[in-house]
């Protein structure tokens, strides 16, 4: 069997069992060779004549493409990615160092605008790249979408009530790309803003995709099948109260056929600040208690499952129980535990990891003792990247993390964002993930530039001001996801 039939049997085999709109995107680089492939699996039209699948009426198609491209253009494209990883660290500090010496948020200045300009600047050089490669391919949700007419009150409260099984109604791209190329912010892509995608992943190969979809679907089946025995088992009891009436059995809401479910009563909190900010950690602490008691009404076991500062073996002992967790630290997951003891876990009964890292902070700004004694391949494995791969190889299902330093502020933003679209309207892991892009886009349009104090930009106020309004906005980016794109909290 050839590479490209053994990808299309393991896409057919799990896709066609979860009845799911859902795109791929192959993409790795060999020298001077580009190459591409493009998987999709779509809701079969209603004619005798279309050929689908007799299960879920879905229509398989694939493209596979080759283009020439340029080594060093690649490599010029990765150092410039790592230059402004580095640019936006700095930046960060310097806001933080602002606020703590004046109290004041300036959320427009001119490092903001130089780094969301040289942001624009990546991702045009990105998809010059890789246009050649993408033009040649016929991606259903680059089409022009149909305009839906106005509901009217009555509908919309329909809708309204039948809102869990209409979630996700756009399409579902996942990337599995090589290292090079994950390197790049490719949710940036001007060809991924269409508003008919629903969620942008990633993953880093498709055997590790096509592991992480079918030990899930397994387990679907297998939880089913226990729920139609105990059913079954059930019919001929009926609850009484005390006085004989009838208890009512609450029911649950209709979940859509391809999503995973995710358990929030063993949802596990952890918050490790850095060891030398004790007041950094009061605030980290204080920070990350009070997103949860945002959301305490949708959190069983809220502060049973909170832990500050655990050991490694606290650690380990609690992620290997746990259905998913949300880390919030100062520095990366792996700087907390060792990644020789997190190679040994296993996470398999982790379906979701948050890890709301990275925050830059005016105390944390030389390296301690351990960072300056560790290797380069150490060093290495604390990247989003690197770290992505080794919670995938422990069993975890989907992680989420960010590519560069942020403020606590935008950290506890963007996790309260989450937390509400996950908990409270019922999206799924990669649909949660993909409106932060909106909305940060919206709080920029409620910040307009103002050039009157910068006097030595005057002369040339109208070209900044067409270059700011379309400059991207790098934390509508920050937050990535890599894995399964459909977990969901029931």
């Amino acid at each position: 069997m050839t590479g490209k039939s053994f990808a299309l049997s393991c896409f057919k085999s799990v896709f066609t069992q979860l009845n799911i709109s859902i795109y791929t995107w192959v993409l790795f680089c060999f020298s001077s060779e580009l190459y591409g492939g493009f998987y999709e699996t779509t809701k079969a039209p209603e004619h005798p004549k279309a050929k689908t699948s007799p299960q879920t009426g879905l229509v398989p198609r694939s493209q596979v493409a080759k283009v020439s491209v340029c080594p060093q253009a690649l490599g010029a494209l990765r150092e410039q990615t790592r230059v402004f990883g580095l640019e936006n660290k700095h930046s960060v500090l310097k806001d933080e160092s602002s606020q703590l010496e004046t109290s004041e948020v300036h959320q427009n200045t001119t490092r903001d605008r130089e780094l969301e300009l040289h942001f624009g600047e990546i991702v045009e050089k990105m998809e010059a790249y890789l246009n050649p490669l993408l033009s040649q391919f016929d991606f259903p949700f680059t089409r022009s979408q149909t305009i839906t007419p106005p509901i009217s009150d009555n509908e919309h409260k329909h809708v309204k009530e039948e809102k869990c099984s209409l979630v996700d109604s756009g399409e579902h791209l996942v990337v599995l790309a090589d290292r090079k190329l994950l390197e790049l912010p490719l949710e940036a892509l001007p060809l991924l803003q269409k508003e008919g995608l629903a969620s942008v992943s990633r993953d880093f190969s498709l055997q590790l995709f096509f592991s992480r979809l079918s030990r899930e679907q397994i387990l679907k089946v297998e939880s089913d099948s226990k729920k139609e025995t105990k059913t079954k088992g059930g019919k001929g009891a009926q609850k009484k109260g005390v006085k004989g009436k009838a208890i009512k059995t609450p029911v649950n809401p209709v979940l859509p056929s391809y999503t995973f479910t995710m358990d929030t009563t063993n949802l596990k909190y952890i918050v490790d600040p850095y060891k030398e900010g004790q007041g950094e950690r009061a605030k980290l602490t204080s920070t990350m208690k009070e997103v949860l008691e945002h959301h305490k009404h949708h959190l069983p076991h809220l502060w049973k499952n909170f832990f500050s500062r655990p050991s490694i073996f606290e650690m380990e002992q609690v992620l290997s129980k746990c259905s998913a967790f949300i880390y919030m630290g100062m520095d990366p997951l792996l700087v907390s535990i060792p990644p020789a003891k997190v190679a040994a876990f296993n996470l398999t009964e982790c379906r979701m990891a948050l890890l709301f890292d990275r925050i830059q902070s005016k105390v944390k700004v030389l390296p301690s003792n351990n960072e300056s004694q560790k290797s380069a391949e150490l060093l290495t494995l604390e990247n989003p990247l690197e770290t992505a791969l080794l919670l995938s190889l422990t069993g975890v299902g989907c992680i989420v993390l960010n590519q560069w330093h942020n403020t606590l502020k935008q950290k506890a933003q963007d996790l309260t964002a989450v937390l509400d679209n996950m908990l409270r309207v019922k999206e799924t892991s990669g649909h949660a993930i993909h409106a932060l892009k909106g909305r940060e886009h919206t709080n920029m349009s409620h910040h307009k530039v103002t050039e009157t104090h910068d006097q030595d930009l005057s002369a040339d106020s109208k070209d900044n001001t067409v270059q700011h309004s379309s400059a991207l906005t790098p934390a509508a980016y920050n937050c990535i996801l890599y894995g399964l794109p459909n977990y969901i909290v029931p």
